[in-house]
Parts: C-alpha cells; structure tokens; sequence
C-alpha cells in the first residue's frame, strides 16, 4: 500500500467517522429536518467519493471485496442531479452504505 492510497483510505474513515458524529442519536425524521446537518452530511460523503476515485487502481485490484465502485458511485447517488439532494437517499445512505465500507476499510489499514 503506497503512502498516498493509506492516506485516502484514512481520509475515508475519518470522513465516515464525522458523518456518524453529526447524526449519532438521530432519527430520520430530525436528520430530514435538519437542513445544516444534512449539508455537512452531503459535504462528507462528496469527500468519501472523490477519495475513492483518487485511490490507485493497483491498490484497489488489490483489494477486490472492497466496493469500490459503490464508495466512488455514493455522491451521484445521494445527489444525482445538481442541486437535488434527497434527504431519505442520504438517511439510507448513511444507514446501509457507509458501515459497511468504515469495516472493510478499517481491516485492511
């Protein structure tokens, strides 16, 4: 693993982790309704995305059972036009998507 694609993959968590702190203890309806957190939130996963998409192809081939694709397809998904993000899309997002790639990310630092 080159200095850079560990750096990344630090930046993801970190990214991931923040993402819990700003909803730790939150249900859907007050993520929906809180507009600053649901900005913040779209900010973090636009890092975990474009991360993603700067780690090198080796180290991903590398790591096959990672879900790439998945991790650099999450801002198109949360936000697939401009300015039109869906804040249940974001709830299931932080719900179902990010979990399981902080795991997967965390076993191979």
């Amino acid at each position: 693993m080159s200095n850079s694609d560990a750096a990344l993959v630090r930046h993801i968590i970190s990214a991931i982790e923040q993402v819990e702190r700003y909803t730790r203890g939150m249900s859907e309806s007050e993520f929906i309704s809180r507009g600053m957190v649901r900005d913040a939130t779209v900010r973090q996963i636009e890092i975990i995305s474009a991360a993603a998409s700067s780690i090198s192809f080796e180290f991903q081939n590398a790591h096959p059972k990672l879900e790439w694709s998945k991790m650099i397809g999450l801002r198109k998904k949360i936000v697939p036009e401009i300015f039109s993000a869906n804040p249940a899309t974001i709830w299931n997002t932080i719900q179902d998507d990010l979990p399981p790639h902080k795991q997967a990310l965390k076993k191979i630092l």
